[in-house]
C-alpha cells in the first residue's frame, strides 16, 4: 500500500514553506483545544460553589488586581469562553488559508505532470481510452494528493497531540476516567478495518461510473453535426438518463457505507461517554472528584474519542482515497511512449539540399501482438523528392507515414533519416524536420495567427501573414471579423473544410520543415475547392521531401514517383506513365476512378 503511497509523497513535500505553517497551526489548534473546557472548570467549581480557589489561581488574581468574588469569577469564565472561542477561530481560518493555498499547489504540480505525461503517450494508449475518462483523472482524481497529504501527515500529527496533551491531562485528572476514555479505542480501529476496504470500493466503483458519464458526454458534445443529421439526440439522452442512473446508483451505494460506518462510530463514541459519565457521577456522589472536574473530563473524553476515530478513521479515507489514486499510477505507470534513447543525439546540421532522405529499411509494425500491419517495408526517399502513397483502405499507407515522426516504433527493420537512425536521435530534432498536413485538420481554439504559429510560436506577424498568403488563406482570414486575431471555436468549426485546410497548409509553410508528410489532404473537399488547394500544396511541397497519401489519383500523377501498397506491402513503383503501362495494381486503380469520373459527367 505504501509503495503506491511514495508515488505522490513528493507532490506534498515541496510545499515545505506551507506544510510548516499548517504543523504550527495545527500544534497551536490543539493546544487551544486542551483549554477550551477550562472555563466551565473555573465557573462551576469556584464561580457557583463559592470554592476558595487554589493558590496559583489566588495569586494570579491578586497579580491583576482582581478580586475572587463569584461575580468575578462568573465573568472571567464567560470572557475566557469567547477569547479562546476567537482565538482558535483565527487560527482556523489561517489553517484554511494555508491549506488552501498548499493544497492546491500540490494538486495542481500532480495535475499538470500528469497532463505532461499524457500528451507524451503513445496513440495507442490514447486510441484505447476515451478523452472523458482522461479528463476526469486529471480534473477529479488528481486531488487524491489533498487527501493523502491529510491523511498521511496532519490529520495523523493533529489526532496524536490532541491524543497526548488530552491523555496526559485526563489521567492527570482521574485515572480511572483516563482508562475508560481510552478503552474505546480497539473498537474504533476494528470499525475501520471493516469499512475501509468496503470504501475503497464503492469510491472506485462511483468515480468509474462518473468517468463513464463525462466521456459519454464529451464524445456526443464533439459530434453534434452527427448527433443532429441521425436524428440521435432522443437516443443519446436515454443513454445520458440511464449513465446518470447508474452514477447516482453508485455514489449512493458510497455515500450510505460512509454514513455507515459514521454511524457505527457514533455509537461507539456515544457508549464510550456514557460510561464515563456513570462511573464520572458515581465518583462526583462520592466525593472522589469534584463536579467541574467531571464536566471538563466529559469535554476531554469527547475530544479523545473524536481524535481517536479521526486516527483509526484515517485508513478508510485512504482505503476511499486509493481508488483515484490507483486510477492516477495506471496513467504515470504506463510506459506506452516513445521516449529518447539514453544515448539520443540531436541530428547533425547539414545543408537544406541534402536534408530529407528518408530510407525505409525493412519495417514491419502493427498495432496488436501478432497482426501486423505493415509486412518489411522497404522505400528510399531521397532529399526534395515527391513520393506517393495510394492503396485500398486498410493497405497501411497512413500507418506508414505515422512512423516517421515517431508515433509508434517499429517492430523490426528500422527509418533512417539523412543517415540516422531515427531511434537514435532525439524526439525534438527529429519531429522539428516534419511538416504534416491531415485529412482533418486539427485547429485549436485560439486566434487565426495564434494556429499557423502553432509550430513557430516566436514567429512574427509578418512571417504569419506570408505563409497565409502563400496557402491561400490570406483573403479569407482578413474577412473574419477580427482577421488574424479572430478566436477559432474548437476544431475550428465555424471555417469551411477548404479554409481549415488552407490554414493548416499555412501552419505547415511557417514551420519550414524540410520533410513534409500530406495524409489524404484533399479527399474530403469537392473538386473545385480541391484544385485551389493543390496550388497552395504545390507551393508547400516546393524543395521539400514530400510523402503524399491521395485518394484521388489526379493529385498525385506528377509526384516523382508513386508506391502502391496492399496488405501491407509495397507491390509497384514507379511513376505514373510507368505504372499505368504495367497494367497492374495502379492501372486498375486508376481505371476504375476514371470510369467512375464518367458517371458523374453523364
Amino acid at each position: 500500500m505504501m509503495r503506491r503511497y511514495r508515488r505522490l509523497i513528493p507532490y506534498i513535500l515541496r510545499q515545505g514553506r506551507w506544510l510548516a505553517a499548517i504543523f504550527f497551526l495545527t500544534g497551536c489548534s490543539s493546544a487551544l483545544a486542551a483549554l477550551q473546557p477550562w472555563p466551565m472548570k473555573l465557573l462551576v467549581d469556584f464561580g457557583l460553589s463559592g470554592t476558595m480557589l487554589p493558590t496559583f489561581l489566588q495569586s494570579l488574581m491578586d497579580a491583576v488586581g482582581l478580586p475572587a468574588t463569584p461575580m468575578v469569577l462568573v465573568t472571567l469564565a464567560a470572557v475566557a469562553s469567547i477569547g479562546l472561542f476567537a482565538l482558535n477561530a483565527s487560527i482556523s481560518v489561517a489553517l484554511s488559508l494555508s491549506w488552501s493555498q498548499g493544497g492546491q499547489r500540490m494538486v495542481y504540480a500532480l495535475a499538470r505532470d500528469l497532463f505532461v505525461h499524457l500528451q507524451r503517450l503513445s496513440l495507442l494508449f490514447h486510441g484505447r481510452r476515451h478523452v472523458g475518462d482522461s479528463l476526469s483523472r486529471l480534473t477529479e482524481d488528481t486531488w487524491c494528493v489533498y487527501s493523502l497529504s491529510d491523511n498521511l501527515l496532519l490529520a495523523p500529527l493533529q489526532q496524536i497531540i490532541s491524543l497526548l496533551v488530552l491523555a496526559s491531562i485526563g489521567f492527570a485528572l482521574d485515572p480511572v476516567l483516563g482508562a475508560l476514555a481510552l478503552a474505546v479505542a480497539p473498537v474504533l480501529a476494528a470499525s475501520s478495518l471493516f469499512f475501509g476496504e468496503r470504501l475503497k470500493q464503492r469510491s472506485k466503483r462511483s468515480r468509474e461510473a462518473k468517468a463513464r458519464l463525462v466521456s459519454f458526454t464529451h464524445q456526443v458534445l464533439g459530434a453534434i453535426p452527427l448527433v443532429q443529421s441521425f436524428g440521435a439526440a432522443t437516443r443519446n439522452s436515454h443513454q445520458f438518463a440511464k449513465l446518470a442512473d447508474q452514477t447516482v446508483a453508485e455514489a449512493q451505494r458510497a455515500a450510505l457505507t460512509t454514513s455507515l460506518f459514521g454511524l457505527v462510530n457514533g455509537l461507539i463514541t456515544t457508549c464510550g461517554i456514557a460510561v464515563v459519565l456513570y462511573v464520572g457521577g458515581v465518583r462526583v456522589l462520592q466525593n472522589a472528584i469534584p463536579l467541574g472536574t467531571l464536566l471538563v473530563f466529559l469535554a476531554y473524553v469527547r475530544q479523545m474519542q473524536n481524535a481517536s476515530g479521526g486516527l483509526f478513521q484515517i485508513y478508510s479515507k485512504l482505503k476511499a482515497a486509493e481508488a483515484s489514486v490507483d486510477r492516477l499510477l495506471e496513467v504515470m505507470d504506463s510506459n506506452e511512449m516513445v521516449h529518447d534513447a539514453t544515448d539520443a543525439q540531436a541530428f547533425p546540421e547539414l545543408p537544406r539540399s541534402q536534408v530529407g532522405h528518408v530510407v525505409f529499411q525493412g519495417v514491419t509494425f502493427g498495432f496488436e501482438r501478432d497482426r501486423p500491419v505493415l509486412h518489411e517495408i522497404s522505400l528510399d526517399v531521397q532529399p526534395g523528392e515527391i513520393v506517393a502513397l495510394v492503396g485500398s483502405t486498410g493497405a497501411g499507407k497512413s500507418t506508414l507515414v505515422s512512423l516517421i515522426p515517431r508515433f509508434f516504433d517499429p517492430w523490426s527493420g528500422q527509418i533512417v533519416i539523412d543517415g540516422v537512425n531515427i531511434t537514435r536521435a532525439t524526439l525534438a530534432s527529429l519531429r522539428s524536420r516534419i511538416s504534416i498536413v491531415m485529412q482533418d485538420p486539427f485547429l485549436m481554439p485560439m486566434t487565426v495567427a495564434e494556429n499557423i504559429a502553432y509550430g513557430r510560436p516566436q514567429a512574427s506577424r509578418d512571417e504569419i501573414v506570408a505563409s497565409a498568403v502563400a496557402a491561400s488563406a490570406d483573403e479569407f482570414i482578413r474577412r473574419l471579423p477580427e482577421g488574424y486575431d479572430t478566436i477559432l471555436s474548437e476544431s475550428g468549426a465555424a471555417l469551411s473544410g477548404g479554409e481549415r485546410q488552407r490554414i493548416s497548409i499555412a501552419r505547415a509553410l511557417l514551420k519550414d520543415a524540410p520533410i513534409l508528410i500530406l495524409d489524404e489532404p484533399t479527399s474530403a473537399l469537392d473538386v473545385e475547392t480541391e484544385s485551389v488547394l493543390m496550388l497552395a500544396l504545390e507551393r508547400l511541397m516546393q524543395g521539400r521531401t514530400t510523402l503524399i497519401i491521395a485518394h484521388r489519383l489526379s493529385t498525385i500523377r506528377h509526384a516523382d514517383r508513386i508506391a502502391v501498397m496492399e496488405h501491407g506491402r509495397i507491390v509497384e513503383i514507379g511513376t505514373h506513365e510507368e505504372l499505368l503501362t504495367r497494367r497492374g495494381v495502379y492501372r486498375s486503380f486508376h481505371d476504375h476512378q476514371f470510369a467512375s469520373s464518367l458517371k458523374e459527367v453523364v
